[in-house]
């Protein structure tokens, strides 16, 4: 298992003024302001063609596992996962496993997140929060699956609210709060901008 020391805060990390999934980040994002952020994105992009981020099925099956907090993943939501879950790089084997833990559930006792990178660990946690607010609010059981899924990604609550800030202001973007719209390019953008120790935590090619 990574280091839990080096997920924790240095200098670099600005987090974002958002209280992550205590209330809404709303405010927080101030699109655009001074970054160029929405507009003319000049960041980093992924290093595999046009994928923005890499992230293993054990990602998603903790995603899955928070979108099933209510017992329900309704169509839209399950677009939604598939799609994050093919923009990530999954395909085969491991997208149909994710595509299976849509239909039947999954336990997040029952995935294992130890070897992840401090960058897919908060990506992670943004996209379970994009999903987790994808029909509008975010209800008592899936607050209770992203504190879990906070908790088992060791990473400290400034990180997860600049991950679920990120997450937000992307879902604020001209059509970003319909599902088929939702930019992943944009996201990963936004987290380097928050996160920039840890976008340099990834895996190497």
């Amino acid at each position: 298992m990574a280091s839990i020391g080096r997920f924790f805060a240095d200098p670099g990390d600005t987090g974002g003024a958002t209280p992550g999934i205590e209330g809404s980040p709303e405010g927080a994002g101030r699109l655009g302001a001074g970054t160029g952020f929405g507009s003319e994105r000049t960041a980093t992009r992924g290093s595999v063609g046009d994928v923005p981020f890499k992230l293993s099925r054990d990602s998603f099956l903790a995603i899955t596992a928070v979108a099933w907090a209510d017992g329900l993943l309704r169509a839209k939501e399950t677009k939604a996962l598939l799609r994050a879950a093919e923009a990530a790089g999954l395909d085969g084997d491991d997208l149909a496993a994710v595509h299976q833990a849509t239909q039947d559930g999954v336990s997040l006792d029952d995935v294992s997140l130890g070897d992840l990178t401090g960058w897919e660990r908060a990506v992670t946690y943004a996209i379970a929060y994009w999903l987790a607010k994808v029909d509008g609010v975010v209800n008592a059981e899936e607050l209770k699956h992203l504190r879990a899924l906070g908790a088992k990604l060791e990473l400290p609550q400034p990180k997860l609210d600049a991950a679920a800030s990120a997450a937000f202001d992307v879902a604020c973007l001209p059509g970003g709060h319909r599902p088929e719209k939702y930019d992943f390019m944009a996201l990963a953008d936004r987290l380097r901008e928050k996160l920039p120790s840890l976008s340099r935590d990834v895996r190497p090619e």
